[in-house]
């Protein structure tokens, strides 16, 4: 009977890790996800910025 309870009690352990391993795989997996989205993103707000700091400049350099 102490046999069965070790094993039994190894198995929970290893039924432990894995879902350890699982919820640290979705969120690796969401990270992953989160900046493939923002490297998508970065040149389009790169290129905004840029072209109004030189619509700012432009319209400073035309009122002088």
């Amino acid at each position: 009977m102490l046999q069965d309870d070790r094993e039994n009690l190894e198995l929970d352990k290893l039924h432990l890790e894995n879902r350890k391993l699982v919820a640290e795989a979705n969120k690796l997996s969401a990270e992953a996800r989160k900046l493939a989205r923002e490297t998508r993103w970065y040149p389009i707000v790169a290129g905004s910025a840029i072209a109004t700091a030189a619509g700012g400049i432009l319209g400073l350099i035309i009122k002088l």
